[in-house]
């Protein structure tokens, strides 16, 4: 450790002035739009009778342990038989996915890359969008669900009205749940997650009348959208290229807080740090290539509210920069010590960065975690073990936290590697009972 030349220590701590700059502007915003998400969800839209019609896509490699449960679900809804298809895309298989998948009243669609070829889940539903005959142009919308998840019996009951109620939406993302909340802490923790996200990020931007972040499944997207633009990934994250694809182009996505959609989390940390990793490289990936497209469409935004989504999504595009700015400033005090002044918490912002901390960490995670979770808190018969699941539920919390925030650095530092390899998560957990349950005791009329 040793003292810069003058120029360039002045020219570093400018580099950590912005940096600071940007941490509490990104602490702060997010800790804000988590207060919007304090009001009692209720629905904008009344239920109508089903009317449009959609075309599921199942993507799926290897997926013979929790295909046949997805389809049946999937040919349970409380929608027109009439108005819906299923289609199974078995993405480069080696197993009985697809024979399993023939069993049922639904399309089968059998992809086999040529060596060397991109593979994954974007690429495989690719092959089938591009693919003739182009029967998906029959359908108003295309339903995205991955082949582990167990949807709401009324998912496309609530999305149809939804849509009837807002013609201008090209997407809607729906509510995402975990089928395994109990199996592990590494699955307790994405539970824990996703309580606190449904309702501080989601919730809370639908309130704002501003777009939702787009999930990777347990989405509907207009079929014209495609018809228009083509379906085109270059990264792990299709999902958050759509995301900003949409705005953009100035088009509306909204939230559903009743269309849900549970899948299964992993089990075990090595899978979840794979599986992160992936998100974090194809985010930053989109991220930083498509900043300059997003400013420049940010200025020709057509009403305060075009402006303000598009502003949004160019924010959320940096919402891993707190981890990638620490690390960036604590190398930079390890050369020069005076740098060391700029991070973020340790000297006169100490109290402000704790409350925010607290606050985010602690009040913000318990008030959502009993309320989103008030069904697998009804599973713990006794006060205590509810108190157990409640201090599991923040401890899983936390440590996701932590360990998230190094994968967004590894994913920082890697977004520009080739991304056409997808790993893909293996599934093997049939759905959960007190989710089934549940799901059916959530009648449409609940507000």
């Amino acid at each position: 450790m040793f003292e810069l030349p003058e120029w360039l220590f002045i020219t570093l701590a400018w580099i950590c002035r912005i940096l600071v700059v940007i941490v509490f502007a990104n602490l702060i915003y997010y800790t804000v739009l988590s207060v919007f998400g304090l009001k009692k969800p209720k629905r904008e839209y009344t239920i109508v009778p089903d009317k449009r019609r959609f075309l599921f896509l199942i993507p799926a490699n290897n997926e013979e342990a929790v295909i046949k449960e997805t389809i049946q679900g999937l040919l349970s809804l409380n929608y027109d038989r009439k108005l819906y298809d299923i289609v199974c895309i078995a993405d480069n298989c080696t197993d009985r996915t697809a024979e399993l998948a023939r069993k049922y009243d639904i399309e089968v669609f059998e992809n086999q890359s040529e060596r060397g070829a991109p593979r994954g889940k974007p690429h495989g539903i690719a092959a089938y969008l591009t693919s003739e005959p182009l029967n998906w142009h029959r359908y108003d919308y295309i339903v995205f669900v991955d082949a582990d998840n167990y949807l709401h019996p009324d998912y496309l009951k609530e999305v149809n009205s939804q849509i009837e109620a807002n013609p201008e939406l090209t997407v809607v993302q729906g509510y995402l749940g975990t089928k395994n909340v109990f199996s592990s802490m590494t699955s307790t923790g994405y539970a824990a997650v996703y309580y606190i996200t449904n309702r501080a990020v989601q919730y809370a931007k639908a309130l704002l009348g501003w777009n939702a972040s787009i999930g990777g499944t347990g989405f509907v997207l207009a079929s014209d959208y495609i018809k228009d633009y083509g379906w085109n990934p270059r990264s792990y994250t299709e999902d958050f290229e759509l995301q900003v694809e949409l705005s953009i182009q100035g088009k509306q996505s909204r939230w559903n807080h009743w269309a849900k959609t549970y899948d299964e989390k992993p089990n075990h940390f090595s899978v979840s740090h794979r599986q992160r990793k992936r998100w974090a490289q194809g985010h930053w990936l989109v991220g930083i290539t498509q900043t300059p497209e997003q400013i420049k469409s940010i200025f020709q935004s057509k009403s305060l509210n075009e402006f303000l989504n598009k502003t949004e999504t160019l924010f959320y595009s940096y919402s891993m920069v707190r981890p990638v700015a620490f690390c960036i400033i604590g190398i930079l005090g390890m050369i020069d010590f005076r740098l060391w002044h700029y991070f973020p918490g340790l000297f006169s912002l100490l109290p402000f960065w704790v409350a925010l901390e607290v606050f985010n960490f602690f009040i913000i995670p318990v008030v959502y975690c009993l309320q989103e979770g008030a069904h697998d808190f009804k599973e713990q018969k006794q006060w205590w073990k509810k108190l157990l699941f409640m201090l599991r539920l923040l401890i899983a919390f936390l440590w996701n936290t932590i360990t998230y925030a190094i994968v967004q650095v590894v994913g920082f530092c890697t977004w520009f590697y080739p991304q056409n390899k997808w790993v893909k998560t293996v599934h093997s957990m049939t759905t959960d009972k007190h989710i089934r349950f549940n799901s059916m005791e959530e009648g449409i009329d609940e507000e």
